[in-house]
């Protein structure tokens, strides 16, 4: 064996790619080396590409398969017209192009850790300097008597459907069976249907879909699924699989038996972890190769993702968290430091044409959630929420705006007693375009109001081919001060919408709602009544406070905040001054904006003044008023949606402007009174 490594590891070795460093050296190019050619495995590689990384390494990606990467997700396709070339994510020349070895039909069966390297089942050695585990899962079959006679099947890989296809164009084949309810159970039975075959569904729990609907929903489904002409079967605990005169019989412990011609197992997968197991490399406690939030494993130089990884003792079953994982560690390996922390396992999709969506926390999830529910003839929804904010959807049948829900939850966003209403009423929470996604607003409609960017701007850059936000952001700057925009600026180009967590947006909400409270109040109340005898208890304060030397103290405190509180212009229009988030100072500003109003009640006791002092009092809570809607507008645009979501961002930007621009006389004003009340003063 040891001949066996050191021969093929030095031959395939011999020319390694190079690249130039910054004084126009040469030097060799990491070797990193992916085990798994699925869709995780193309995902690490794509966003290599994408992010110019895929030219600092050697890439070599290794699968078992004969066909390079493809989309698992539309296998069921595959009987409906489409081809296993329409099916793949990438041709084999994209590899080429982008200078990645594909080895297809190759099977990874040994991984040497000490030596950093790996043998296929032909005895060939790939060295790496970082490995990637991307191996996926496979199918999952029950330990059943006879699952392995002839005639059954599992439902995995275009080779199970070519298998499939081959046994019932070699047999009369009529009647399919179907083990499992679930995603792939459903998957399955239709391609038997498009195969021609009348399906039975055999599912031990109560209920389709199980892990994602609760009964309602599948209740519906299933009598969805029924009117199109399936045999459903619910709680049945499948004892044993015989072949019986050419006819394949399962036998149920708690129900008569059923006779098909052809049946598939389709209860689920399992992580592909036994390589990494083998290797020493620690499992979790739930099966799949264990990784930390860098997707590390137990090993520095081994990564893992993907459905054969096991995150926080869960392993991820759906196409977006692996790509998700595939995202982070592209990321990582081009240099930058990001985690990830877990993923969405929402799923949206159709079942023989049936629109099927789960999204956000499932209903089980949260034991103090409550359930809203909307029922129809065309269907039925749910909103989950948890005090009063929507976390969950779900939903059995066509539902157009689940885009605008999916944010909502990404938001979780809260749903108003009107909103709940009106969901009950009509099964939408807005009113018709006020969920209006943001490819919907108009062109001049202001997406990034504090930099004032337009819809149209940020789609030019996409059309000059800024894809993701960070290359939107340095073209046109959107997204680079508060950060509010960031999930609308992803919505228009295509990606993922994250959701959007601005520093001291709550405490700028706090702020300016009472700022704009103590303002109205200073117009309505009386001022603070002087006390009108020298014996009275407030005399000695209202002495200390009133005097020359107390006046002087609050006065140059109010000063002195005030000047502090516009550190924010030098933050939002100074290059240089980066200390701190937007959001902070935006946050700080509105806060110190808050106590000079108060401080300045305490100076005045609410009185306006004559001539001087009454044009300084009202150009001060003019811009006191002004600044407080302003700063509600600017702590609600990360939140806001639809046609609210673009009326906010529009006025907020003109707000901010007449505030700055009514502030602009204070400084003279201030002066000027500083001066009368020297140059006056006994």
């Amino acid at each position: 064996m040891v001949a066996a490594l050191n021969a093929p590891l030095a031959n395939r070795q011999h020319v390694r790619p190079t690249v130039s460093d910054a004084d126009g050296a040469t030097k060799q190019r990491p070797r990193l080396l992916i085990v798994g050619g699925g869709m995780a495995g193309f995902g690490l590689c794509d966003r290599l590409v994408r992010s110019g990384a895929i030219h600092e390494y050697d890439v070599t990606i290794i699968g078992d398969e004969p066909q390079p990467a493809y989309d698992r997700v539309n296998l069921s396709s595959y009987f409906s017209g489409r081809s296993a070339e329409d099916l793949l994510l990438a041709p084999r020349d994209w590899y080429q192009q982008h200078r990645i070895e594909l080895k297809t039909g190759r099977r990874i069966e040994r991984i040497d850790r000490d030596r950093q390297c790996v043998v296929d089942n032909e005895g060939s050695v790939y060295g790496y300097d970082q490995l990637v585990l991307a191996t996926g899962s496979h199918a999952f079959v029950p330990p059943i008597e006879g699952c392995d006679s002839e005639g059954v099947f599992v439902y995995r890989t275009i080779a199970d459907l070519e298998a499939i296809r081959e046994h019932c164009a070699s047999r009369n084949v009529r009647r399919g069976g179907v083990i499992g309810g679930g995603l792939l159970g459903l998957e399955a039975a239709k391609i038997l249907m498009d195969l021609g075959l009348s399906v039975s569904v055999i599912e031990m729990a109560p209920g389709l879909m199980p892990r994602q609907l609760d009964a309602d929903a599948a209740g519906l489904l299933k009598q969805k699924i029924q009117d199109l002409g399936v045999e459903i079967q619910l709680v049945r605990r499948t004892e044993s699989i015989r072949v019986v005169d050419e006819q394949i019989q399962v036998r149920f412990a708690n129900a008569s038996d059923l006779n098909v011609d052809l049946l598939v197992i389709a209860a689920g997968v399992r992580p592909n972890d036994t390589l990494a197991e083998s290797a020493g490399i620690e499992i979790g406690p739930r099966r799949g190769v264990k990784v930390d939030q860098r997707l590390q494993t137990s090993d520095p130089n081994i990564y893992a993702i993907g459905e054969c990884a096991s995150f926080g003792d869960h392993v991820f079953g759906l196409a977006a968290p692996c790509f998700r994982m595939a995202d982070v560690l592209a990321q990582r390996l081009a240099g930058k430091q990001v985690t990830f922390n877990g993923a969405d396992e929402s799923a949206e999709l159709k079942l023989m044409g049936v629109q099927v969506a789960t999204l956000g926390l499932a209903i089980g999830e949260s034991p103090g959630g409550n359930v809203v529910t909307h029922h129809d003839e065309s269907g039925y929804r749910k909103l989950l929420t948890e005090r009063g904010r929507i976390v969950g959807a779900s939903c059995v049948g066509p539902w157009d705006e689940l885009p605008q829900i999916r944010q909502a939850i990404a938001k979780q966003a809260r749903l108003w007693p009107w909103q709940r209403k009106r969901f009950l009423q009509t099964g939408s929470p807005w009113s018709p375009g006020g969920a209006m996604p943001v490819t919907h607003w108009p062109a001049d409609a202001v997406v990034c109001s504090c930099l004032s960017v337009s819809k149209s701007t940020i789609v030019q850059a996409i059309d000059d081919g800024a894809g993701e936000v960070d290359q939107i952001a340095q073209v046109c700057g959107a997204s680079t001060a508060c950060g509010s925009c960031r999930g609308l600026v992803a919505e228009l180009a295509g990606g993922a919408v994250e959701p959007v967590v601005v520093p001291g947006a709550r405490a700028m909400l706090a702020a300016s709602v009472m700022a704009l409270v103590a303002t109205l109040a200073w117009l309505i109340l009386p001022p603070i009544p002087l006390t009108e005898s020298v014996q009275s208890s407030w005399r000695t304060i209202e002495t200390v406070y009133r005097g020359n030397l107390g006046r002087q103290l609050s006065g140059f405190t109010l000063v002195g905040l005030t000047a502090l509180g516009l550190v924010f212009s030098l933050r939002k229009r100074v290059a240089w001054f980066r200390w701190g988030s937007y959001g902070f100072w935006r946050a700080a500003h509105g806060v110190l904006g808050m106590a000079v109003l108060m401080g300045v009640a305490v100076h005045t006791g609410m009185r306006l003044g004559h001539n001087l002092n009454f044009l300084l009092g009202v150009c001060f809570l003019s811009a006191a008023a002004l600044g407080a809607v302003a700063g509600i507008a600017s702590s609600l645009e990360s939140r806001a949606a639809g046609n609210l979501g673009m009326w906010i961002r529009r006025w907020r930007p003109r707000l901010s402007r007449i505030h700055l621009w009514v502030t602009w006389p204070l400084p003279i004003l201030i002066a000027l009174h500083v001066l009368g009340f020297y140059w006056f003063r006994d």
